[in-house]
């Protein structure tokens, strides 16, 4: 989980300028919550508070979208 958080801050720190967001595709959520886990959205919206983001946006099977938190 750590390795994604890194991955994500990365990501926002590269394109905030640009996006302000950073897109996690399915095939990466699925190494840490498979398909058929119970509570996912939750499961990963509390993964993204623990790490200092915020979920905005997530479609099962397609992606979830990070942005920073704001302070």
């Amino acid at each position: 989980m750590k390795i994604l958080a890194r991955l994500i801050k990365r990501r926002l720190r590269s394109n905030a300028a640009k996006w302000g967001y950073c897109a996690i595709y399915e095939y990466q959520l699925q190494r840490l919550w498979p398909l058929d886990e119970e509570n996912r959205k939750q499961k990963i919206a509390q993964f993204a508070d623990e790490h200092g983001l915020k979920l905005t946006y997530y479609r099962r099977g397609l992606c979830a979208i990070f942005e920073p938190k704001s302070s």
